[in-house]
This record gives C-alpha cells, structure tokens and sequence, in this order.
C-alpha cells in the first residue's frame, strides 16, 4: 500500500527505512533520498514512527 503518492512510498519502503532508526519524518525521506511534497503523508509517517518507538521501548 502507498504511504506516499507524490514520491512513490510503500508501507513496506517506510518500515524499510524505520529499521535504520530515523529522528524523525523527514529522515525517512532521506533514506529514499526523496522529500515531502504534498505533505499529506507525514502524520502516516509519524504515525508509523510513534508506533515502532513504542515497539522498542517495550
């Protein structure tokens, strides 16, 4: 499923990038070596990133 229209990013490409530990939205873009365009996808993303920091510290 597409996280990201303008850029082409998958959940499974976000999950990718997570595992690397990313500070915050826009690292996971620059794994892709990409940034935001439209904007709508970054609470996805930090929705995604609360939930795997959430995951660790448990």
């Amino acid at each position: 499923m597409y996280v990201c229209n303008c850029n082409g990013l998958t959940q499974k490409q976000v999950h990718e990038a997570i595992k690397n530990r990313p500070r915050d939205v826009e690292a996971v873009y620059r794994y892709h070596q990409c940034q935001p365009q439209c904007g709508r996808c970054v609470p996805d993303i930090r929705e995604m990133l609360d939930e795997a920091r959430e995951t660790e510290a448990a």
